[in-house]
């Protein structure tokens, strides 16, 4: 946020408390943010806030407790910096040093540049054509088996009927064994298939406890609840957030610190994040806690959160 959007914001926001005849006190009370962050959001002194997730979430509080339409509140603002004229960058070249530079004249495209940039498409104009061709000898390799097959199993018809012209009685006997083997076969399939459905039904019985999450102990300290050996599967998780009673400010890291989610959760809606197999934890900060339900591959997370709106919460994984 620019200064003096910051400045108009605590201007707006401030007067907004006076209408209303309250206090700074009043609305740490409410909103459980601390005096001299909003005393710096008044001031529109927003460097002086934890960081820029926390401007948006604590200028949404401090909008809803003064009686404000916080989502139009903040669209206002955004709208104000969409207006802001960008600067014509249509006359800029970049030079080979990586250098932008704008009004200048662009030198014209060699053959060897043409010739560089067609590479690329000659490529996989090749290989293109190299999986047609394999995929066409793939075909006619399969198809010249199944002919020669049905060549074999006309001939081996032909000389059955010629033998058994010949012998009735033979026949006979061979219908006999071939009904015994075909109940036989019948038996062993039908045995086979119940071992199957068994050893599927094992498989998925076993998968699914694999999946299953176990969250473990809990200790909180200050505006954080920590989850330290939290078993999990040897595999990606699902995380879901979902919002209840008003819309919720979050963003998910894992333990390295790498933003996997960063946003907002409108109300009655639920964001489902993609944990991957190599985090080790997770870290979420929630900038409106009390209207935030948190689970994790189905497994409901007790925040602790105490009633406070900004909140912290810190898993470890045991794989």
């Amino acid at each position: 946020m620019n200064e003096e959007r910051n400045s108009a914001i605590g201007q707006e926001l401030q007067q907004a408390r006076l209408d209303k005849g309250l206090s700074l006190d009043d609305i740490q009370q409410s909103t459980k943010i601390q005096k001299r962050y909003l005393a710096a959001i008044e001031s529109g002194q927003f460097d002086q806030l934890p960081g820029a997730f926390y401007e948006r979430a604590f200028v949404r509080q401090y909008a809803t407790a003064v009686g404000i339409d916080a989502v139009a509140f903040m669209q206002k603002y955004e709208n104000e910096d969409a207006e802001t004229p960008q600067p014509d960058l249509s006359a800029a070249r970049v030079d080979a040093d990586n250098v932008t530079r704008a009004g200048m004249h662009q030198n014209e495209e060699t053959v060897a540049d043409k010739t560089r940039s067609m590479m690329p498409k000659i490529i996989i104009g090749v290989v293109i054509v190299a999986i047609i061709a394999i995929i066409w000898a793939v075909v006619s390799s399969f198809a010249g088996s199944a002919k020669q097959e049905s060549k074999n199993q006309s001939t081996v018809s032909v000389s059955t009927s010629q033998v058994a012209n010949k012998d009735s009685s033979s026949k006979k006997a061979s219908s006999k064994s071939s009904a015994t083997t075909s109940s036989a076969s019948e038996s062993k399939s039908s045995a086979s298939s119940s071992s199957k459905k068994a050893s599927s039904k094992s498989s998925s019985e076993k998968k699914e406890k694999t999946a299953k999450v176990d969250l473990g102990e809990s200790n909180v300290s200050g505006t954080t609840v920590t989850y330290d050996s939290v078993k999990a599967p040897n595999k990606a998780m699902k995380m879901q957030l979902k919002a209840e009673d008003g819309s919720s400010w979050m963003q998910v890291s894992d333990a390295a610190g790498t933003v996997l989610w960063n946003g907002t959760v409108e109300d009655s809606k639920t964001q489902e994040v993609d944990i991957p197999t190599s985090a080790n934890g997770v870290q979420v900060s929630i900038g409106n806690a009390l209207a935030t339900k948190v689970s994790l591959n189905g497994k409901s997370v007790d925040l602790q959160s105490n009633n406070a709106s900004v909140w912290h919460l810190n898993m470890n994984f045991t794989r």
